[in-house]
Parts: C-alpha cells; structure tokens; sequence
C-alpha cells in the first residue's frame, strides 16, 4: 500500500511540473488529450505492477489433522505425525519422504 502511495504522489509531482511547464501557453484540446491519456496510461501500468493483487476467490482449504504416535514406513525412516515430517535414523530431514507419507 505504501508502494501504491509513493507511485500517487510521484504522478501529481510530474502532473505538476508538466502543468508548470505548459502554462506559459494556451491548452490546446491535442494538450489535453495527451495530458488525460498520459495520466490513464500511468495509471494502468501502476495497476499492472502493483504486488497487492490478491485471489479472493479461491479457496484454500486447512492442513489436514495428523496425530499418534511415529511410524516408519520403510526401513531407516521414521515419520513423526505431530510434526508432519520424516527423518532418516541419524535425524536428516528427508523431503521426499515427507511429501510420499504426508
């Protein structure tokens, strides 16, 4: 959000300085077209860039429940259902077992 806010105040001080600039002269309506369409494109491509763009709409259910007590599943491997992860007997963490049982 903060981001957004920089972006706002960064377009009205180029919105400013081009308005300084042009009064010297008459607007024209080809200024004006150029000036609005300038300011709709920059506001596009802000929106374009921002990272607060979120997926309301999809779901992400909960973390299945696993409890009781360590099983192994094969020899040398042991899964720890309170934790959702397996280890080989010398305690390294093994993924691809984590991600087979669990």
């Amino acid at each position: 959000m903060a981001g957004f806010a920089a972006r706002i105040l960064l377009a009205g001080i180029c919105m400013g300085a081009v308005v300084g600039s042009a009064s010297a002269r008459s607007w024209h309506s080809d200024d004006t077209a150029a000036l609005v369409g300038g300011v709709l494109l920059g506001g596009i491509a802000a929106a374009a860039i921002s990272h607060d763009h979120h997926h309301h709409n999809q779901y992400i259910g909960p973390r299945p429940v696993y409890g009781g007590a360590p099983f192994s599943p094969s020899r040398g491997v042991i899964c720890y259902p309170n934790q959702v992860a397996c280890y080989n007997n010398n305690g390294t963490y093994l993924p691809a077992w984590t991600s087979r049982v669990f």
